[in-house]
């Protein structure tokens, strides 16, 4: 029992403790799943058939413009080649490569290109 008021809201706590512990912990895990798991993720491609060796850089773009965004993915790929990487969204995927892929310099690039996804999780993008 209560012997004083000073012991009352160490009485309260302690007897809400476990609902106040276990929602908590709820709240802890939904936030843990949300941040790992629920995000939507799409799969880019990038398949080389046609060239000996080309370099092909992708990057997102983003709303304010597409020259302010990163690269994402930089590379040569020999013919036959093919990457796989992920991205939080397939729709403003951009694409270049050499203008010589023979003989790429990493210098001399293509005009940047949206890459199509067909509003799929998986965008393809094959021999640029």
């Amino acid at each position: 029992m209560v012997e004083s008021y000073q012991d009352i809201p160490f009485f309260i706590v302690r007897k809400y403790f476990t609902t106040i512990f276990v929602t908590g912990i709820i709240a802890l895990l939904l936030f843990v799943l949300y941040r790992n798991y629920m995000q939507f993720n799409s799969t880019v491609s990038v398949t080389n058939s046609r060239w000996q060796k080309v370099h092909i850089q992708v990057k997102k773009a983003l709303r304010s413009g597409p020259d302010r965004a990163g690269i994402i993915f930089d590379q040569y790929l020999v013919k036959g080649q093919s990457r796989s990487f992920t991205v939080d969204d397939s729709n403003d995927i951009l694409y270049r490569r050499d203008l010589d892929p023979d003989h790429a310099d990493g210098i001399h690039f293509t005009n940047w290109t949206h890459a199509n996804n067909d509003g799929s999780a998986v965008c393809t993008i094959k021999d640029p």
